[in-house]
């Protein structure tokens, strides 16, 4: 073991998640608490007994974009996203000490992109997301690795009061159980003809309701994801509204969640079906439509690379999309037209038809002069995005991204499209 490591358990053992902060509380500890359970590794990192960030190993770059878009004040460019991508781009989460995503929070400061006070909310955000999941921790292994602080620490707290907290959400998301068992699971309008469902309610939910978890759908509505779960949990309870199980790799979190499925049950007394639906009349102020059926938008997507369309295809996985991948740009002028798409995704360096020359035959055909075109591309430079505009395009994003950032474009772009 290397020196400054004092290790709490050297097998997989039952573990207490409060008892651990207690120890680290009570001997005022500076350093990294390190804990492995079905090889997900928890970060918790202290300074004199106080908590002042946490991670984990899963989708540590989602998390932080995620949670950078919910808190920030200001609607940050989304040049901004991708040089923070690239700060944290094929990085070891454990590389740096605190871990990389927090030096990527000092990053944005030091960038003027966001302030201190900001940077303390962003960390105490994802402070306690993690920490919900590291609560509900059964078995594994514990590591404290002894280490002095010598970076600026932008919020911390007494565990005592940050694990209260916690708690009380975890009793909220319990308490939606057996109907709802976690914040990744993914709701979707499934009973379109029940006789309750009035038009207004239907438009709201066909557009809202598109494949993405409740965590995803807290960002896109602005609203915190336990107000979005409450507000459907009728429906779901109803059969109106289905769930469909978490994405990877998230599934290995939403089975933490899962255990207390007997507890705590919701009381049956607190919502109508009625109050429900009243309550989703007003999620993110969305307006009625005409009645529609579940919508599915369909997503053109054309890219000389496979694995690039395989990733977007899992990233938009779900029964509201359909996307269409395209290789050959040549033939996909015709192809696009064929499907007629909600919106199109062009790389720009494409073999005989680049993407700006794509992407302006597209706006002098009539069917697509105000289809949302977002021309994805691994150039960064402002020529690149100005040549983009001057093509036609509706919006730029730069490879790699992320699944936040791919459905943050998507569905601001068909909400707008469809308002």
């Amino acid at each position: 073991m290397n020196q400054g490591s004092i290790s709490f358990a050297e097998t997989e053992r039952t573990l207490n998640p409060i008892k651990l902060l207690e120890q680290l509380a009570s001997s005022q500890a500076k350093g990294c608490l390190r804990i492995t359970s079905d090889d997900i590794v928890w970060l918790l990192y202290f300074y004199e007994g106080k908590l002042f960030y946490a991670n984990h190993s899963l989708e540590p770059i989602e998390r932080l974009e995620q949670h950078l878009r919910r808190i920030s004040p200001l609607v940050l460019a989304n040049q901004v996203y991708t040089d923070l991508r690239e700060q944290l781009k094929d990085a070891n989460l454990e590389a740096a000490y605190p871990s990389l995503d927090y030096q990527a929070i000092r990053w944005l400061i030091a960038q003027g992109h966001i302030t201190e006070q900001t940077a303390g909310t962003l960390v105490k955000s994802i402070t306690k997301e993690v920490l919900q999941s590291y609560l509900l921790i059964a078995e594994g292994t514990s590591e404290l690795v002894a280490r002095e602080t010598a970076f600026p620490i932008w919020w911390s707290g007494n565990f005592l009061f940050v694990t209260k907290e916690c708690q009380t959400e975890l009793q909220a998301w319990q308490a939606l159980q057996p109907a709802i068992q976690s914040p990744y699971q993914r709701p979707y309008l499934m009973n379109v003809e029940h006789p309750l469902l009035t038009p207004d309610v239907k438009a709201k939910l066909s557009k809202i309701l598109i494949g993405f978890s409740f965590r995803q759908l807290s960002l896109l509505l602005k609203q915190d994801e336990l107000t979005v779960a409450n507000n459907l949990h009728r429906l779901i309870s109803n059969q109106i509204v289905g769930l469909r199980p978490a994405q990877p790799p998230f599934d290995r979190l939403h089975k933490l969640y899962a255990i207390g499925a007997d507890k705590d049950r919701f009381d049956e007394k607190e919502q109508s079906v009625t109050d429900a639906f009243a309550a989703v009349s007003t999620t993110g102020g969305l307006s009625a439509g005409e009645e529609t059926e579940q919508a599915t938008y369909k997503i053109a997507c054309v890219d000389d690379s496979p694995t690039i369309l395989r990733e977007i295809n899992r990233f938009l996985d779900g029964q509201s999309f359909k996307v269409f991948p395209i290789v050959d740009s040549g033939t996909a002028l015709m192809k696009i037209i064929r499907i007629n798409p909600d919106i199109i995704l062009l790389d720009v360096g494409m073999p005989t038809i680049d993407g700006y020359k794509l992407c302006s035959m597209l706006r002098k055909h009539p069917a697509f002069k105000k289809t949302p075109i977002v021309m994805v591309t691994g150039n960064t430079g402002i020529i690149d995005r100005a040549k983009a505009k001057m093509a036609g395009s509706t919006d730029y994003m730069t490879k790699p991204f992320t699944q936040t950032g791919l459905i943050e474009m998507v569905s601001r772009h068909l909400m707008a499209e469809n308002n």
